[in-house]
């Protein structure tokens, strides 16, 4: 038994040869899977997979974008487990098709499409080839990206034909009609109905007008047309408007306004004990504000009726991470058969997370249902996108730790010291400190209120229909899927006890979920923040620190590869002979069960922050394709810079202000640092349960920010506890 396959939840749900695969006459392979093109490349990393397990040229292979009708359901595109769990289904499905080519004696894989039962269970017994693989062809969708062709979603209907979107009931010629939403300010918000007929009636000639409760929507024949009557209708049409919390400059006294909170013990391990007379205890408290997804393109979408019979037909082209849990909301939001309902993925503005495009998606539907027969689409303003998709949570972090010593010695000495030895401080400060306690208290909202996880729909727009259906509370996802706000909370250093404590803030009047990490961002900020203390505080050098209070091999081999490639004791003290330069380190394993991942940042400290360099080094087991895994990585940890140095939500107290680029910046193309990245593999621990690959995609988020923030103390002394780093934040940390 391939000792791989424990791995693969989509295997177990999706068990069929002909799940996974469709042999064409041409001798060409389709590979279908679940998971959404986001922009990572997925899709070429699964075709990449199949080609080396089938033998065939690349050019052989091809993959479909998933879609309700043919696609396994795989749940969501998130979380980095597209490899783990696609494509080690897709790995043992062609390892199978592989091994009935020769007992079969066929040529082709063509000839197997008549010989084989497309229900045909995969045998799991079937040894898949050797995992070294790290393949290197190059992605054959590059060309069309760099050259901005009409690839997206986003495209249809704009510049080029409707091809993509015939239906499938016979239809060529289709007529696509434009929509726009109408809302009113906030999350709960009840339309006056007493000037409805008035704004009817100033509506421009050729756009009409629905609603249902408090949804308003409009349609026309151009996208002009319909702005114009939806901003007209937005002028006429007035809301009785539930207020949101006003709070301080970046939300940080929401946790004492939420309505409600639900504490829980999340996790808890050895036994406490107090400490010796040597002990001390250290505390602090960090906090990460609100951030928006900030897709580059709004979200968008197109869907189409069949006609206006109870239960018919609805297709919907999405840029959703989840076309099953979109397509099950769908159901309950319009109440109709899921089997009735097409969602096709086709790419669009990504974000990794929870962004606009179920929304839109619903927007799209129900407003196609105004007019079957008809294709309607749905392009959401930047407005739009930034006060309806939901925000990633503001999060708070208490950290205390009780720590036992035995003796001292000079901060100064060891960490400016280039004579001294890592192995050496290592030992040193293994047998100096001793973590009695470790406590690690989180406040937030919930992270995930995406589609396809309640018994009624979680549109946004759904709740304001005359059915009134209930505004969702956003939820954390459970533990062994990786956690939301707890999501790496448990620390990865040694300490007798160690104890987390949830705290989820209920009834906040706007929507919270998923986005690049989840809690694992501020998580690691304040833990690798908190060691960086304790090690200065300690007169310990911040690596060997770590180092000495770690256990698993891989992640001690990861953080020695990133010192010795930076040569971090002689860069440190090199940088610091520098006025306002600064070298910091971070470290973490992505849900402590994905990818390890340790980043050293280089910054300099003026009047504001700038990162000059970035050093990323990853183990992220086997390497399917090192070219896509290093972008990955590069492009979190240029993210997380992002969101370390400038993104914070704003709201006052009707709506989210925050709608544009100048009231939520984000790192500048001339802003961003140099990025090294190096891979390892755990192979070269020679054990066999280490092959398994792990996903890249959100490995950098929290070492790269708490590295950044290591680093600026380093460069002037001030320990910035409040996220963004912003001058203002900056100065309010100098005078603490």
């Amino acid at each position: 038994m391939n000792q791989l396959l424990t791995l693969s939840v989509s295997l177990k749900t999706n068990p069929l040869l002909g799940q996974w695969l469709r042999f064409e006459s041409n001798g060409t392979v389709t590979v279908f899977t679940g998971k959404a093109e986001l922009g990572q490349g997925i899709l070429h990393a699964l075709k990449l997979i199949a080609a080396h397990e089938l033998e065939l040229p690349v050019s052989k292979v091809q993959t479909e974008a998933a879609n309700t009708k043919h696609s396994p359901d795989e749940g969501m595109t998130s979380g980095s487990m597209s490899v783990q769990d696609s494509g080690l289904a897709i790995r043992q499905a062609c390892a199978h098709a592989a091994k009935l080519l020769k007992v079969n004696a066929c040529q082709t894989y063509a000839e197997l499409h008549t010989r084989i039962d497309p229900l045909l269970p995969i045998d799991l017994t079937v040894p898949t080839k050797s995992t070294a693989m790290n393949l290197i062809d190059g992605r054959d969708d590059l060309e069309a990206l760099v050259h901005g062709k009409p690839i997206y979603l986003h495209d249809l209907g704009i510049n080029v034909d409707l091809t993509p979107i015939k239906n499938n009931w016979g239809q060529s010629n289709i007529n696509l009609v434009h929509g726009r939403m109408v809302r009113g300010p906030g999350l709960r918000c009840t339309l006056q109905t007493d000037g409805w007929l008035d704004a009817l009636a100033a509506l421009p000639e050729g756009a009409q007008a629905f609603r249902d409760g408090s949804l308003v929507g409009v349609l026309a024949g151009t996208e002009e047309l319909a702005e114009k009557a939806a901003s007209k209708l937005q002028r006429l049409l007035k809301w009785d408007v539930e207020s949101l919390p006003v709070c301080r400059e970046g939300g940080v006294d929401l946790f004492e306004v939420a309505p409600a909170m639900d504490s829980q013990v999340f996790h808890e391990a050895g036994q406490a004990i107090e400490g010796g007379k040597d002990a001390k205890v250290y505390e602090a408290v960090y906090f990460r504000p609100a951030l928006h997804h900030g897709s580059m393109g709004p979200s968008v979408a197109v869907a189409m009726w069949k006609s206006d019979e109870a239960n018919s037909g609805l297709k919907v082209w999405s840029h959703t991470q989840g076309i099953f849990p979109l397509r099950k909301d769908l159901a309950l939001a319009f109440g109709v058969d899921a089997k009735q309902i097409e969602v096709q993925h086709m790419q669009g503005a990504g974000c990794y997370g929870h962004n606009g495009a179920d929304d839109v998606a619903y927007d799209a539907a129900w407003l196609a249902k105004q007019v079957p027969g008809q294709s309607v689409r749905v392009q959401w303003s930047r407005e739009e996108e930034m006060q309806q998709s939901p925000l990633a949570p503001a999060m708070r972090v208490k950290l205390q730790a009780t720590v036992e010593t035995t003796g001292s010695s000079s901060a100064q000495q060891i960490c400016l010291n280039q004579e001294i030895n890592l192995a050496e401080e290592n030992e040193r400060a293994s047998s100096r400190i001793r973590f009695v306690t470790w406590q690690h208290d989180v406040w937030s909202q919930g992270h995930s209120s995406r589609p396809g996880r309640a018994a009624t729909p979680a549109f946004k727009d759904s709740w304001q229909t005359q059915q009134k259906f209930p505004v969702l509370e956003p939820i954390n996802v459970a533990a062994a899927a990786g956690a939301g706000a707890e999501r790496n909370a448990v620390p990865p250093y040694v300490s007798t006890h160690v104890k987390v404590n949830a705290h989820r803030l209920l009834g906040l009047l706007f929507r919270t979920s998923a986005m690049r990490g989840l809690g694992a961002h501020a998580n690691v900020f304040a833990c690798e923040s908190f060691m960086d203390e304790i090690a200065h505080d300690q007169g310990l050098d911040p690596v060997a620190f770590r180092l000495s209070k770690l256990e698993d091999p891989r992640a001690i081999a990861v953080i020695k590869t990133l010192a010795d490639q930076v040569n971090w004791l002689e860069r440190r003290q090199r940088v610091s002979q520098k006025e306002g330069r600064g070298l910091g380190i971070a470290y973490a394993r992505y849900k402590s069960k994905g990818a390890y991942c340790a980043v050293v940042a280089e910054v300099e400290v003026t009047h504001q922050v700038s990162v000059r360099k970035l050093w990323v080094v990853a183990d992220i087991g086997e390497i399917i394709h090192a070219e896509g895994a290093i972008s990955q990585l590069e492009g979190g940890a240029i993210q997380s810079t992002s969101w370390a140095l400038k993104e914070q939500a704003h709201w006052d107290s009707e709506n989210i202000t925050s709608t544009d680029w100048d009231a939520y910046p984000i790192l500048r193309f001339s802003e961003i640092p140099e990025v090294m990245v190096k891979l390892m593999s755990g192979n070269s621990l020679n054990a066999e349960t280490l092959n398994s690959p792990l996903g890249a995609g959100e490995a950098t988020q929290g070492p790269t920010t708490a590295a950044i923030a290591n680093a600026v103390f380093h460069a002037v002394g001030v320990r910035v506890r409040q996220l963004p780093m912003t001058p203002d934040n900056l100065a309010k940390a100098a005078l603490a």
